[in-house]
């Protein structure tokens, strides 16, 4: 038939089955889902088209399916509805290698579980997976939850504070806020955060780099990740670099403002699974 079917464990009839049909034209990404996937007891099935997928979806009731947006036949957000038609309960998850503000746009008025950017990682899609299978309750909690990812911004300008957040907090990230160097200092030790948005200029020109330089030479806060997004090139001319001027501004990455949500979340992410 030529469609490729893989599965960690076959369970019997009588006991819990968590099953997930991945499409994708890219047998890479499909492989890489795979090997994310792999122990952790679901049954997996991919293909590489919708034609293909849809037989299969009229056979099995599939618990996720996990699609990418460029498909052979259509766009995989346009397939949503079929997914549903067939299989209401299915939780779909649209995934992509490069997002753009249309496009999340229209993923986004879809019926979809979640939108998932492939330069993530691997522990944001295992944990999108997860989740799928916490919602239909054939995944027991452990004694302990995993606990969300902790972000703190720290910047005076109340109008990106509130996008930013906004943005984070709908990825399932915990975010606290500080919006002066003082307030940092204390919410740092406080709040014990995963990754940090750095602005630099606040009360003083030069408040960002006295912050970095207190969390690069403390030996409990050094291996925190520094993202530092700032308008200093817009404002004073000054053309940072982290590349350049690293010796004394030791982020771990740097961004001019404005930056898309889609900029942001992927390097975030990428300072989280390095």
């Amino acid at each position: 038939m030529g469609f490729v079917c893989h599965a960690s464990v076959w369970r019997q009839e009588m006991e819990v089955t968590k099953r997930i049909l991945i499409i994708d034209p890219d047998i890479k990404s499909r492989k890489k889902y795979l090997s994310y996937l792999r122990g952790r007891d679901y049954e997996i099935e991919t293909s590489p088209n919708i034609t293909r997928a849809l037989d299969r979806i009229k056979e099995v009731a599939y618990d996720c399916i996990v699609a990418d947006v460029n498909l052979p036949e259509m766009e995989g957000y346009k397939a949503v509805r079929i997914f549903k038609t067939l299989n209401p309960k299915s939780q779909v998850i649209l995934t992509t290698a490069k997002n753009t503000i249309e496009l999340e746009a229209r993923v986004r008025e879809q019926e979809i579980f979640y939108y998932y950017i492939k330069s993530f990682g691997k522990r944001e899609f295992c944990e999108a997976v997860s989740n799928v299978f916490r919602k239909c309750g054939k995944l027991k909690e452990g004694k302990k939850m995993n606990k969300p990812t902790k972000i703190l911004v720290i910047d005076d300008d109340p109008d990106f504070v509130s996008a930013t957040r906004t943005i984070l907090e709908s990825h399932k990230y915990d975010v606290a806020v500080a919006y002066n160097k003082n307030e940092a200092m204390d919410r740092i030790n406080k709040f014990k955060p995963d990754l940090i948005l750095l602005d630099i200029m606040m009360d003083r020109l030069d408040d960002g780099f006295t912050i970095c330089y207190k969390l690069k030479h403390d030996p409990k806060l050094k291996n925190v990740p520094v993202f530092a997004i700032s308008s200093i090139t817009e404002e004073t001319g000054f053309k940072f670099s982290p590349k350049t001027d690293g010796e004394y501004f030791e982020a771990d990455d740097y961004a001019e403002k404005p930056i898309e949500s889609s900029e942001l979340l992927s390097r975030v992410a990428a300072l989280l699974n390095r």
